[in-house]
């Protein structure tokens, strides 16, 4: 009788210890998941705030943008700076010769749970910049901000990005930064990215 109550006592203990191992170890899973998911949306976002920050960079801009009417290829027009949505168009100078190439048209898109990055003007080509199945995009949010100081418009940028784990809806972090646009446009006329009056 001894003998059956002390093993019923180990069984209790043995199952209690098991239980606790378990808990563990999924604690343990959840907090590796969560910095992955940290590391991986903060990698996309530096990303995205590296490109952005040359939004509308021209080669040469001292003498260029040294004028109210702003004569370069990447300063009015519809495709320099564009926010849609949850989606963000702009262009730059890569070569820095002065002229809109084909590969100078960039942007960032949520398309299928992932983030995009724009790599050709015409006709337009996206890039998958994250994957859905280790990083699951579920929004994407800009808000353009515009300053008149002097002649010049400055311009920053902040973003937001969600993202889930790819198994489970529940585990969501969400994460923003705000990029400061080197590239400062004539405040004359206003630009239109920037809404109607300064």
């Amino acid at each position: 009788m001894g003998l059956m109550v002390g093993m019923g006592i180990g069984l209790l203990v043995l199952a209690a210890g098991a239980k606790m191992l378990a808990q563990h170890l999924q604690g343990h899973r959840w907090a590796l998941q969560d910095s992955h998911l940290h590391q991986d949306l903060r990698s996309a976002l530096d990303t995205l705030a590296r490109e952005l920050r040359q939004a509308q960079a021209v080669g040469q801009a001292w003498k260029n943008r040294s004028t109210a009417d702003c004569q370069d290829a990447f300063c009015g027009g519809a495709r320099d700076i564009k926010i849609q949505g949850n989606r963000i168009d702009f262009s730059r100078d890569r070569d820095q010769n002065g002229l809109l190439d084909n590969n100078e048209c960039s942007g960032f898109r949520l398309k299928d749970q992932e983030l995009q990055v724009r790599t050709s003007c015409t006709p337009e080509v996206w890039s998958d910049l994250t994957d859905a199945g280790s990083l699951k995009m579920v929004d994407m949010q800009w808000d353009l901000h515009c300053e008149r100081r002097g002649r010049w418009a400055q311009r920053w940028v902040t973003v937001k990005l969600s993202a889930q784990w790819p198994h489970d809806a529940s585990r969501e972090l969400s994460l923003s930064h705000t990029v400061s646009l080197r590239n400062d446009v004539p405040a004359l006329p206003w630009p239109a990215a920037c809404g109607l009056a300064p």
